[in-house]
């Protein structure tokens, strides 16, 4: 039964499909507001501009590509052909020119301490916690869920919950304000799998090297299901986070993660011999992904707000705690060329994550140990606890408590003194 009304929708979408894609952009992505950046003009030389694309948002060169570039201004078109303009961006003529640029998060601005917050040295600073996916009901469907034995079940979504609220614990005794992109195993987005089958089948429409009403029936809807779920719980719940986010006007956005390698059939898990950490800044556009005009957007915006020196040093201060407390090896990703490694602290990359590259502001994607690797997994799922356990012959504290303790600290050196304009353009950009 379901079958025919899936080529039916499809008979109808493919009348819409060369308008709509003729937008360019990704699925559920909203039109860029190019007017936003006119805040930006000329707060810019050529020469740093060019430095930032270079070494952390455009790697590979591709967004140039896009643009034609002048000696006092950069046009940004849809299309390499350059025949569709974008928008226009003036870069200041020298430092003596560069127009004021909008300055909206600590420590760039540092917050007056007072009688009334001293001692609470992360007073005057708002934190918004991301604990990373959705949870409860949804962490099967995320393939985020897996079960050893008559072990209790390993479901990232809890493990990210249990961190943040420790984390939240800390930030509120040391003086932060903190706010939350999701409630506790219930999606942030409204909508749901079955609301997103026409723009699956328009997506899988614009992908498949052969038209999908030749597609068997039975494979097509499989491929329709399987690609609404991941809009629903990569696309669209990301962007209901990103305009809460929005709204909250956070200094810095934490995304709070626990990694894994695959563990295979999740009825029969495998284990891998050990974790390793990495933390994730926004970054490494690559060229096939600019051909979005949401994603060229998105890398303008995050570009000219300057956030990346900020997400560096929040970035190497967490990435560097958590290397020192777990004592285990950082994350190399050798020859894979969607990161790109910042700086000298070992696992800290830029990379084209949704949620780095649209919540607005700095935005910290912190990735914990391993969910299936035995250097972590007894310590798991023996749940939080206070003091210290036995677990594997050795006294530990908890596996939560050691995460949470690595990103306070982490947090307390990177707003422990305001970082002038030079002093984070050149830290960032020219290692």
């Amino acid at each position: 039964m379901g079958a025919p009304r899936i080529l039916t929708c499809l008979g109808a979408l493919f009348m819409f499909l060369q308008p709509l894609a003729a937008a360019f952009l990704s699925p559920l992505a909203p039109a860029p507001e190019w007017s936003r950046l006119d805040d930006y003009q000329r707060t810019l030389t050529r020469t740093e501009f060019l430095r930032l694309l270079n070494n952390v948002y455009s790697p590979d060169g591709g967004f140039l590509k896009f643009c034609q570039l002048g000696d006092d201004r950069l046009i940004l078109f849809s299309d390499t052909a350059r025949r569709q303009p974008l928008f226009t961006f003036y870069f200041a003529e020298d430092e003596n020119g560069l127009h004021p640029r909008p300055v909206h998060y600590a420590p760039e601005r540092k917050p007056a301490v007072t009688a009334a917050t001293e001692g609470k040295p992360l007073s005057g600073i708002h934190i918004c916690l991301d604990p990373g996916h959705i949870g409860g009901e949804w962490s099967r469907l995320e393939e985020r869920y897996f079960k050893l034995g008559n072990d209790a079940p390993v479901e990232e979504a809890e493990l990210n919950w249990i961190t943040c609220k420790l984390i939240e614990k800390q930030l509120l005794a040391l003086g932060a304000r903190v706010s939350w992109a999701k409630p506790h195993n219930e999606p942030a987005t409204s909508q749901r799998p079955g609301d997103l089958r026409d723009t699956a089948i328009q997506s899988l429409a614009e992908h498949s090297p052969r038209p999908l009403d030749s597609i068997d029936p039975v494979k097509l809807r499989r491929f329709v299901d399987d690609r609404a779920n991941i809009l629903f719980y990569r696309s669209a719940e990301i962007y209901a986070r990103g305009k809460k986010v929005e709204r909250l006007a956070p200094d810095l956005t934490l995304c709070i993660h626990y990694n894994a390698e695959s563990w295979g059939n999740p009825d029969n898990p495998q284990l891998v011999a050990r974790s390793r950490l990495v933390a994730f800044v926004c970054g490494a556009f690559a060229e096939s992904e600019l051909y979005y005009d949401d994603q060229k957007f998105n890398l303008l915006c995050k570009l000219l707000a300057n956030t990346a020196p900020l997400e560096r040093r929040g970035a190497e201060c967490i990435q560097q705690e958590m290397l020192n407390r777990f004592k285990m090896s950082a994350e190399e990703y050798p020859g894979w060329n969607m990161v790109r490694k910042i700086g000298p602290v070992p696992g800290v990359f830029a990379r084209n994550l949704l949620a780095s590259r649209i919540y607005p502001g700095p935005v910290v994607f912190v990735e914990g140990p391993f969910m299936n690797a035995r250097d972590a997994y007894s310590r798991l799922i023996a749940g939080d606890y206070e003091g210290t356990r036995q677990i594997d012959g050795v006294e530990q504290i908890s596996i939560y408590r050691e995460y949470a303790d690595a990103v306070v600290a982490g947090l307390l050196k990177y707003c422990a003194q305001k970082m002038e304009d030079s002093v984070l353009q050149t830290s960032c950009l020219r290692k």
